[in-house]
C-alpha cells in the first residue's frame, strides 16, 4: 500500500479537519503526498505535505486556500500527560525526519494542536498567529446574537432592511468579488478562478458547504461569501463586496447568517483568523475568543523565507 492509500484509510477511522481530507488535496494542489507512522499495521500519525520544486530548490508549504495543514496524530485512550508528551515527541520526530528532503518548510498547525517544542528540537522556528472562534453554539443562535458588539448588530439590521440572502451556484460572483476585494487592498487574488470553481464542485458534491449571496431589490450583489463545513466545525473560506457597495454592510450580514446556518450543524465557526488589524476589528465584533496558532517555518538559507512572505502572511 502507498501513503496515500494507508492516509486514506486514517482518514476514514479518524474525525480530522476538511482541509486534511484527500479530496481536497487532490483539488488545491498539484503535488502533495504525506509520511505515515506505522506500527503493528496501526496508523498513529499523519503528516500531509505539498511538495513544490523552484530554482532547483524544494519547497514543503501548504496548498492556496488551505489554512491549516501538519501532522495530526491519533491517541490511545487514558494517557497520562507525560505519556501523551513522549509520544507526540516520537511521532512528530519520526514524521519531521521522513519529510522529503528540502529548503523550506512550512507548517501551519490546527488551533487545537499546541505542541511546537519536537518543531523546535529539529530547528523549525515558531510564531504565533491567531484566529477567532466561536464555540459551543450548536442550537444557541440567539446566545450567539446576544453576544456581537452593539456597532456589529447595529451593521446586520441596517443590511437586513436593504439585502436579502440566499444560497446561490453561481461562483462567479463569488470570484470575481474576491478579486475587487484583493484589488482594494492592492494585492493580486492568490486563488486561481480554476482552483475555485474546482473547490466548489467538489464542496457540492461533499454536502460541505454553501455560497451565500447578498442582492438588494435591484438584484444589484453587494456581497459574496463561501461557507464550508466538516463534521466538527465551519469555516469562512472566502469573502468578497462589490466596491460600489461597501456601506451597505452586506458582509456583515452575510457572516451573521454564516453563523446561523453553522450553528445549525456544528459547534465550532471559525472565521480562519487574520494579522490584517481592520480584518481583525470586523472578527471581533462578532463575538468569537482570539485563538493562537502556530506557524512553523524552517529555511536553509533563511533568506528563502522572503520569496514566501505573502504566504506566511495570508493568514
Amino acid at each position: 500500500m502507498t501513503n496515500k492509500s494507508d492516509y486514506k484509510i486514517f482518514c476514514n477511522q479518524h474525525d480530522l479537519p476538511i482541509f486534511y481530507q484527500p479530496w481536497w488535496l487532490d483539488v488545491v494542489s498539484k503535488n502533495w503526498d504525506v509520511v505515515v507512522y506505522k506500527k503493528s499495521n496501526q496508523i498513529f500519525g499523519v503528516f500531509p505535505y505539498e511538495i513544490k520544486k523552484k530554482w532547483g530548490l524544494t519547497y514543503l508549504i501548504p496548498p492556496i486556500l488551505t489554512p491549516q495543514l501538519g501532522p495530526w496524530l491519533a491517541y490511545p485512550e487514558g494517557q497520562k500527560n507525560n505519556t501523551k508528551l513522549g509520544y507526540e515527541k516520537e511521532i512528530y520526530s519520526y514524521l519531521i525526519d521522513n519529510l522529503p528532503k528540502n529548503q523550506l518548510s512550512i507548517v501551519k498547525l490546527s488551533p487545537s494542536l499546541s505542541n511546537t517544542q519536537p518543531f523546535q528540537w529539529k530547528k523549525y522556528e515558531t510564531s504565533v498567529k491567531y484566529t477567532f472562534i466561536l464555540d459551543s453554539i450548536k442550537g444557541k443562535s440567539d446566545d450567539v446574537y446576544n453576544g456581537l458588539s452593539s456597532s456589529t448588530r447595529k451593521n446586520i439590521k441596517k443590511a437586513t432592511k436593504l439585502i436579502n440572502v440566499d444560497t446561490s451556484n453561481d461562483v462567479e460572483v463569488l470570484i470575481d468579488l474576491s478579486n475587487q476585494t484583493f484589488s482594494r487592498q492592492g494585492l493580486e487574488n492568490p486563488y486561481s478562478a480554476n482552483t475555485v470553481k474546482t473547490l466548489f464542485e467538489e464542496i457540492q458534491k461533499k454536502k460541505s458547504g454553501k455560497l451565500l449571496i447578498a442582492k438588494d431589490e435591484q438584484s444589484n450583489i453587494h456581497a459574496a461569501m463561501l461557507l464550508i463545513w466538516d463534521n466538527q466545525a465551519a469555516y469562512y473560506l472566502i469573502g468578497g463586496a462589490d466596491n460600489r457597495f461597501r456601506n451597505s454592510e452586506a458582509m456583515s450580514l452575510l457572516m451573521w447568517k454564516s453563523i446561523k446556518l453553522a450553528s445549525d450543524m456544528v459547534d465550532i465557526f471559525d472565521f480562519e483568523g487574520t494579522m490584517v488589524e481592520s480584518v481583525e476589528r470586523f472578527f471581533r465584533g462578532f463575538g468569537g475568543v482570539q485563538t493562537p496558532y502556530y506557524q512553523l517555518v524552517k529555511a536553509t538559507p533563511k533568506w528563502l523565507r522572503s520569496i514566501f512572505k505573502f504566504r506566511l502572511d495570508i493568514r
